[in-house]
């Protein structure tokens, strides 16, 4: 079982009273040293010290939010195990030029480094930052073609791609990364054209599930259709093994009464602000109880066959430590 958190953002976790005052001023000029950046270190390396294995640091263009890959580079030489998993856009970046940032973050970091693929689902920030797509069809295939591109140019040089959204003429890029040989791609996908491009070409998918928790066992069913299809896909590729990744929220109550209660209260204060999308869709998971039911549904999880949980906590330091004493013991993960 590996273990990671969300890297915390204004609009990747809900704000708590530690964090308001930090976010608040990333909208504010001045103030020095930024103290969201200052706080997610913090947590990153506090959560390396208790044995999480990667962040995941959201890409977010509509809001005050730090640049993902630019806070990937920041955290690099502050943090010495985690690995940093900074998303991208197909549609608003450029593959030739994500190839070579991620090569460069990947040998700053000494091999830390690996992509969440994210194809975007907010039009109003590829209408301002890139080129949104209305149909299914054209942006998975410019997923592909992203996807192609940055391996095509982590190969051999004189790399040449000639489609419908991007061209390459005798490309180069003579920096290697650390991991051979690229580093690993992450990715999320509802629709089979995503699922079809994270068989061939990503070492992680995050499985889908469904957002109201009070369908935990519908949930579990269509997770286990989902990593049924999955499978089947890898075989027609060729490949025999993908990471299967949770993203979930986990709100600890001393017992499922109590927790039940922090879900309540979670799901009123998020739908005061719509920027905070993961709070709602976390939920899901349904990693919410006492220490004991949290730990039973994450070993059901693992028996299923999800070996990568994503976490987020509610208040997020408070949470990572009460998870650290209360949960990390039973799962035999104490570091």
């Amino acid at each position: 079982m590996r273990l990671g958190i969300w890297c915390p953002a204004p609009q990747t976790i809900r704000a708590d009273e530690e964090t308001k005052a930090a976010f608040h001023l990333l909208g504010e000029y001045g103030g020095g040293v930024d103290q969201s950046f200052v706080y997610a270190a913090d947590i990153l390396r506090r959560a390396e010290q208790l044995g999480f294995d990667i962040s995941l640091i959201a890409q977010r263009y509509y809001g005050p939010d730090l640049d993902s890959w630019i806070l990937a580079a920041a955290l690099a030489p502050l943090t010495t195990k985690i690995q940093l998993m900074a998303a991208v856009h197909p549609g608003i970046a450029d593959p030739r030029v994500a190839a070579k940032m991620a090569v460069s973050l990947d040998r700053i970091s000494g091999g830390r480094f690996c992509i969440n693929i994210v194809n975007g689902l907010r039009q109003t920030e590829f209408d301002a930052y890139g080129h949104w797509l209305d149909q299914t069809g054209p942006r998975y295939r410019r997923m592909d073609e992203f996807i192609r591109i940055m391996k095509g140019l982590w190969g051999p040089d004189g790399f040449d791609f000639d489609g419908e959204f991007y061209k390459v003429r005798n490309g180069s890029l003579p920096t290697k990364s650390v991991r051979c040989p690229h580093p690993p791609l992450y990715a999320a996908s509802r629709v089979d054209e995503g699922m079809d491009i994270v068989a061939r070409d990503c070492e992680a998918w995050f499985v889908n599930y469904e957002k109201d928790r009070g369908l935990y066992e519908q949930s579990l069913k269509r997770i286990e259709r989902e990593m049924t299809s999955m499978d089947e896909r890898l075989r027609r590729q060729g490949r025999s093994t993908i990471t299967y990744g949770i993203n979930a929220i986990v709100l600890i109550g001393k017992t499922d009464e109590q927790a039940e209660q922090l879900a309540q209260e979670h799901l009123l204060a998020v739908k005061t602000d719509s920027s905070i999308h993961v709070g709602t869709s976390g939920i899901g998971a349904n990693l919410i109880g006492s220490p004991k039911t949290i730990v039973e549904r994450m070993k059901r999880y693992e028996a299923m066959g999800i070996d990568l949980f994503m976490l987020h906590f509610y208040p997020m330091r408070e949470g990572l430590e009460t998870f650290a004493r209360t949960i990390l013991p039973d799962l035999g993960l104490c570091s």
